[in-house]
């Protein structure tokens, strides 16, 4: 067994970085990666981009990294990530892959081609978020590479993925086929499924499914300032005509042979003066492999002075998905021959080799052949389930800050980390990785280690000693909770239910410490109901209860409920019904899906066009209960009374809902008995019917995406503001309100007004986090918790004042020249 930094330490350590690079470039380099991009300046980024692009296209590529993005650990993409000195490659992208790229600080701004090696949800279910990220960075354009069908996932979502700035493209190759740039050449293999032991494509269960409406609404119209323009019924009649519907089935997956353009060698200064050439530009002609001619008239040839090219390496990506693709894998074995040992040339064997085919297919007896053939030095990286660490880092760091103030709300999350786990005994050979891992295929010189994810709990504990007031505000929580805990205990603690499991707080995309919207209650030890599925959320489960724990978890799980069709709330719900068959196959149970109707036209596209999903779940229109509540066994069952919605302000087809669950267990600090009522906003601006919906309910979450100054900005884009969640709580006389939906610039703790942070939160609120457990007996403390949250997040909080500061000093200018005073009147600074 070999770690990544292992693996590298004999690899030949060689570079040369264009000087050119590093300055000017460099810095418009990071102005374009910055995210998100005001969508006003996206046509300048895009200008810039294509500028530079033409810059750098005919400079040899210097420092060329592969970084393992996503190790395909359980709740983790399978992705990596090429990068050179001017482009970036992305190999598969799958859920997660978005978040991972921003917590690693992992440049978007030169992705232009994504390459897939299937069309299933595992790898290409993070490719809607992150080309709606490429999009805000001012990317004009990327190109997916893989099997057939890649172009259908964009068209399927166009309702609310929406990528008017920047195209997308997909086309189909064969085998032998070849993309080509300045920094590589790589060959495409088409891996063929032996469909002659399977059944026909042509079932006839798919001609009983109900024909899904043809969902043509503008979910952002409201953004935008207009009203969406009313479907009419031929448009309908044509849309339902042009959607293909026909049963395709994946029978392809796409090998990728990369090559490395060779690289000029070193230029040598000596032997430059030697022929005379003087300093200046004839120089850098000669370092880039041009031939010039002196003043004198005499030609120095570029090879006369520079030291022996370096030959491009290989390395390549295979993904053979199940034994039925081992017949068409090894018949193409001349493909792969001319890399392994056999290469005529020793700079044609591949360095690495990265596998993302599952454990059971690498054990096969022809996998293992194929992998014995290629060179001792050949190093082979598997990025599947044989991992264990997600390379979550920022997750697992603000756990470690949250869990001292409480260990039973705020958890330590259960992931294995892979330095403290070894690969089965069984799989000697497989290479273990973590995301992060960096593999230097041209390093630059004095790097000769693999940087890689790793765990340091007393670095992170560390980080809170050094914070001025938090010690006394930790100190001062502690006290306040000596009775709470005096109450409660661990045993107690697992027999109440409901416990609300919050596994997403922030809005839009997802950063390093907030994951998109997702909320987990537990209903009782066997059932549970999930709130939105935004991407991710399994990884989440599996992060917050571990392997063991979260397959039961992910089987408790009964019913779904969405909220409205934006991406950032359901986008995680195929992971999950994959996730559920994966796991359970036929004994898995089908989920009740309280959803949009307009969610039907997605579901079902996916289904007829990827993978089979159909069977997973049983769709009730959320439209259908605003008259009447849903109740039927199977809830009774789970112990949810009922079940109703409302319509509420935010998108079309937005709704909110309000469950009835019995409260099980003993709560001797809220007195809970008989029915609780929990009542959840999805996205919604103030509303009325909403009120009406939650009348006294046990517990509000609320979404509170802005703060109190950018009330009009909320508005716009139709969110309440803190304030205005707060009220709505008690305008409903909900007995709690949790505050959840952050704008994801209030990353760590949402800020609050002057007069709300002197006298702290009221008795009857509580701010939500990302894998933040609690019980009824919980909802009377959180509001204790701010003043340390406050202490433990200062630089974050001084950051937002500052720029609450920056807002005000702008907006009094702007009135002032409007008024046409001219007059000097005081600052908010001051």
């Amino acid at each position: 067994m070999y770690t990544i930094s292992e693996l590298l330490n004999s690899h030949v350590v060689r570079s040369i970085v264009p000087k050119r690079w590093n300055s000017s470039h460099k810095k418009l380099h990071n102005v374009l990666s910055k995210m998100p991009l005001d969508p006003k300046h996206i046509a300048e980024a895009q200008k810039q981009r294509l500028k530079l692009k033409q810059k750098v296209s005919k400079v040899s590529p210097g420092i060329v990294n592969l970084q393992v993005l996503g190790c395909g650990a359980p709740g983790a993409p399978a992705s990596v990530y090429l990068f050179t000195d001017q482009t970036r490659y992305l190999f598969n992208c799958g859920e997660g892959t978005q978040r991972l790229a921003y917590e690693h600080k992992t440049k978007l701004s030169c992705l232009e081609n994504i390459f897939m090696t299937r069309t299933n949800w595992e790898r290409i279910g993070g490719l809607p978020g992150i080309c709606l990220t490429m999009q805000d960075v001012g990317v004009p354009a990327v190109s997916l590479h893989g099997p057939p069908g890649l172009d259908e996932l964009f068209k399927a979502m166009r309702r609310f993925v929406i990528l008017k700035d920047m195209k997308v493209e997909a086309s189909e190759y064969a085998t032998g086929d070849v993309y080509e740039d300045h920094v590589m050449t790589l060959r495409y293999v088409v891996i063929n499924r032996d469909t002659s032991e399977c059944k026909g494509a042509g079932s006839d269960e798919e001609q009983s499914q109900e024909e899904a409406p043809v969902d043509d609404t503008d979910y952002y119209a409201y953004e935008r300032k207009k009203e969406a323009p009313p479907q009419t019924q031929s448009e309908t009649t044509k849309s339902a005509r042009t959607t293909d519907w026909t049963k395709r089935e994946e029978t392809s997956v796409m090998a990728y042979i990369c090559k490395l353009k060779p690289r000029h060698g070193q230029l040598s200064l000596e032997r430059c003066v030697d022929f005379g050439v003087p300093p200046g530009p004839l120089l850098g002609q000669l370092k880039n492999g041009n031939d010039v001619t002196l003043p004198d008239g005499r030609v120095v040839k570029s090879a006369d002075v520079r030291a022996p090219d370096d030959p491009g390496p290989v390395f390549m990506f295979i993904d053979i998905p199940s034994r039925e693709y081992l017949k068409d894998f090894m018949a193409k074995g001349d493909v792969f021959a001319k890399y392994q040992q056999q290469a005529t040339d020793e700079a044609d064997q591949a360095i690495f080799v990265v596998h993302f085919t599952p454990v059971d297919v690498m054990r096969c007896e022809e996998y293992r052949q194929f992998m014995d053939r290629f060179s001792a030095s050949t190093r082979h990286i598997a990025l599947n389930e044989v991992n264990n660490f997600s390379g979550y880092i920022a997750a697992h760091r603000i756990q470690y800050h949250l869990n001292q103030l409480d260990e039973q709300i705020f958890p330590l999350l259960r992931e294995e980390n892979n330095e403290y786990n070894d690969p089965p005994a069984t799989d000697p050979d497989l290479v273990r990785s973590s995301s992060l891992s960096y593999m230097h295929i041209r390093p630059p010189k004095g790097i000769d280690r693999a940087q890689e994810a790793s765990l340091n709990a007393s670095e992170y504990l560390s980080e809170l000693e050094l914070l001025p007031d938090f010690k006394e505000a930790l100190e001062a929580l502690k006290q306040q909770m000596v009775q709470h805990n005096e109450r409660r205990s661990a045993s107690i603690r697992a027999e109440q239910f409901p416990r609300l499991i919050f596994l997403g707080t922030g809005s839009s995309i997802p950063n390093k410490t907030r994951n998109v919207s997702a909320i987990l209650i537990l209903t009782s030890n066997q059932s549970s109901i999930l709130l939105d599925c935004g991407e991710g959320t399994v990884g989440q489960i599996w992060r917050f209860f571990g392997k063991t724990h979260a397959e039961a978890v992910l089987r408790s799980i009964k019913a779904v409920y969405i909220s409205h069709l934006h991406a950032d709330h359901h986008l995680g719900l195929i992971g999950l019904l994959q996730a559920r068959k994966k796991l359970f196959g036929d004994d898995c149970e089908r989920l009740t899906l309280f959803a949009p109707e307009q969610i039907s036209y997605w579901l079902r596209l996916y289904d007829c066009r990827f993978e089979s999903i159909h069977k997973d779940y049983t769709l009730v229109k959320n439209a259908d209960l605003l008259e009447q509540p849903f109740k039927d066994e199977r809830l009774f069952e789970m112990g949810i009374q009922e079940i109703a919605t409302c319509r509420v302000r935010h998108c079309p087809h937005s709704f909110g809902v309000a469950l009835k669950v019995a409260a099980i267990g003993t709560h001797p600090d809220t007195n809970i008995e008989g029915d609780v009522k929990i009542t959840y906003s999805g996205d919604t601006m103030p509303c009325e019917s909403l009120i009406a919906l939650g009348r006294d309910s046990t517990v509000l979450i609320h979404e509170a995406t802005m703060e109190d100054e950018l009330a009009a900005e909320a508005r716009i884009k139709m969110h309440s503001t803190l304030s205005q969640a707060i009220e709505q709580g008690r305008k409903m006389n909900a007995r709690y309100t949790l505050l959840t939906h952050f704008s994801q610039r209030y990353a760590k703790i949402p800020r609050l007004r002057p007069e709300q942070q002197q006298s702290g939160l009221g008795t009857d609120l509580g701010i939500a986090f990302d894998n933040m457990e609690v019980t009824l007996d919980d909802l009377p403390t959180l509001c204790k918790f701010y003043p340390a949250l406050k202490a433990m997040f200062i630089s974050h909080f001084e950051e937002m004042e500052q720029k609450a500061i920056k807002r005000g000093n702008k907006k009094l200018r702007l009135e002032t020249v409007k008024n046409g005073t001219g007059s000097k009147e005081c600052s908010p600074t001051r």
